[in-house]
């Protein structure tokens, strides 16, 4: 892995050792590509000193709602991660992630910026979404945006609790190098044009869909949501129109067709 003077000038040889090493316990690892993602993560997470991860396919753009398909994640258990779904898909998350779009827009490159770069204003503290991430226990964010060949891009996001630090240039840039540094693991292209097309679902539909997605029940889901079952089951009809299909396991299937270099 070469570094550039500008890459490498802010970090130590220590740093540089082991994301050498995370790079090769990665290419060497015997499993798929969602476990090979897997470790990536982890071993970031520790190099960086994240708790939690989520890398996705998503839609980010500054006149549609940020929103995401093909979720893996970790660092949550069960309840949190249903929360932290509430939290991504809230409406005011569009307002939220204008700024980050428009530079993904204008540049079109692969970014990796920290909160306090995407939200300078810092309008999530004062947004309507500020109480489920508060509830989620998330705070300092670091997020990096991959384009993919017909739109969209790879959306992988690492955070830490509420309370402890930024994440700082020098972590920042640790995980814009290892993530850069293995292409072939990122997400290529949505599995479909209805994946693509998530944004046309209301916020609440794209929550159900990621639980869905997760293995949950329709009564699991009512009881989270505090709907009852008959709304979602109007909500899994509507998804599954959307998507073309008939059931949640072809739901499922449909989208984890969109693995790298599996697609």
């Amino acid at each position: 892995m070469e570094l550039t003077t500008s890459q490498s000038s802010m970090l130590a040889e220590d740093d540089v050792r082991r994301m050498v090493r995370l790079l090769g316990s990665v290419i060497a690892d015997q499993g798929d590509f969602q476990e090979k993602r897997r470790k990536l993560m982890d071993g970031l997470c520790e190099i960086i000193g994240a708790t939690s991860w989520v890398w996705s396919m998503s839609e980010f753009h500054p006149d549609k709602p940020p929103s995401s398909v093909g979720l893996i994640h970790g660092g949550f258990d069960e309840k949190r991660f249903a929360i932290y779904l509430e939290a991504i898909n809230h409406p005011a998350m569009e307002a939220v992630s204008r700024h980050s779009s428009l530079e993904l827009q204008s540049k079109g490159i692969h970014l990796t910026r920290t909160r306090q770069q995407m939200d300078p204003g810092a309008l999530l503290d004062r947004s309507a979404a500020a109480p489920l991430w508060e509830k989620v226990n998330i705070g300092p964010l670091l997020m990096s945006l991959r384009p993919m060949e017909t739109g969209g891009v790879n959306a992988i996001r690492v955070y830490r609790t509420l309370g402890e630090p930024h994440f700082t240039e020098r972590e920042s840039k640790i995980a814009h190098i290892v993530l850069s540094e293995v292409p072939w693991l990122h997400f290529q292209a949505f599995p479909d044009k209805e994946s693509q097309e998530i944004t046309n679902l209301y916020p609440r539909h794209r929550t159900v869909l990621n639980l869905l997605c997760e293995g949950w029940s329709r009564k699991k889901i009512a009881e989270h949501l505090g709907l009852s079952v008959n709304t979602i089951h109007g909500y899994a009809k509507i998804i599954f129109k959307h998507f073309g299909v008939h059931s949640q396991s072809e739901l499922l299937a449909r989208l984890t067709i969109g693995d790298g270099g599996e697609r």
